[in-house]
């Protein structure tokens, strides 16, 4: 397994409010993008923070997983999540400077060679392999749901006004839910894990393009970030490639 991250401001926002995390901790494996909202820099304190803590979640806690036989992945993962979105919501409270503030989070977890995703909001993951590129995670966007809805086509989407509207997120409600499930793999796989940033601006077959390209994935990145920058960079640019 091989797996790298970058970040880039872009062009157009004065702060960066994206964070992510490679983490390699024993048995457990966990990548992850978070693209922070909130005024001032509590965007970045948000997705800092719920990096934070999944990451010390794993280390505190993936030993009860190792030990206890009937617990599930997908209850570990539910936890840790929960653990982070409470811990931003918490913050955001008691910092009025912070209020308000909140972040999505898309992430890869690894145990003994089995994946899952978490995610929630509008960052996303896809699978990548030489018969294609496949988004794996659904965007909690308003545009989403119009689409699914019937009110707007796929095509209405990325010229929409209301485009970037969240309808979940992490640390913005006490109670909020969290798509977790398992990912079907093989050995060559890539997963890309990106902000919206990226996956706005370079459509789905130059990402596919460039990533397949036979380059090391510090390159892939690189050029993933140039061309995001070169249609604007009219947002943070934040990915974390895994190959697996």
């Amino acid at each position: 397994m091989d797996a790298a991250g970058i970040s880039d401001r872009g062009k157009v926002r004065e702060k960066n409010e994206d964070s992510y995390l490679l983490c390699n901790d024993g048995a457990f494996r966990l990548y992850a993008v978070a693209d922070g909202m909130g005024g001032h820099a509590a965007g970045e304190v948000a997705s800092n923070l719920a990096l934070e803590c999944v990451r010390r979640h794993v280390a505190e806690h993936g030993a009860k997983l190792l030990e206890d036989a009937g617990m599930s992945v997908p209850d570990f993962i539910k936890t840790m999540l929960d653990y982070a979105n409470l811990s931003v919501l918490d913050v955001g409270l008691s910092e009025r400077s912070q209020a308000g503030m909140g972040t999505t989070l898309t992430m890869l977890f690894g145990f003994y060679g089995r994946y899952w995703l978490g995610h929630i909001g509008d960052s996303r993951a896809y699978l990548i392999n030489n018969d294609g590129i496949f988004h794996l995670t659904e965007d909690h966007t308003l545009v989403t749901q119009l689409v699914r809805n019937g009110q707007l086509s796929e095509e209405e989407t990325n010229c929409h006004p209301q485009r970037h509207i969240l309808t979940r997120a992490l640390g913005t409600d006490k109670s909020v839910d969290f798509d977790i499930m398992p990912l079907a793999c093989r050995p060559g796989d890539t997963v890309l894990l990106c902000s919206d940033g990226l996956h706005s601006l370079v459509d789905n077959e130059e990402i596919h393009a460039v990533a397949v390209a036979g380059e090391d994935i510090r390159s892939i990145l690189e050029k993933l970030v140039s061309l995001a920058n070169e249609r604007g960079g009219t947002d943070n640019i934040t990915a974390v490639l895994v190959q697996l």
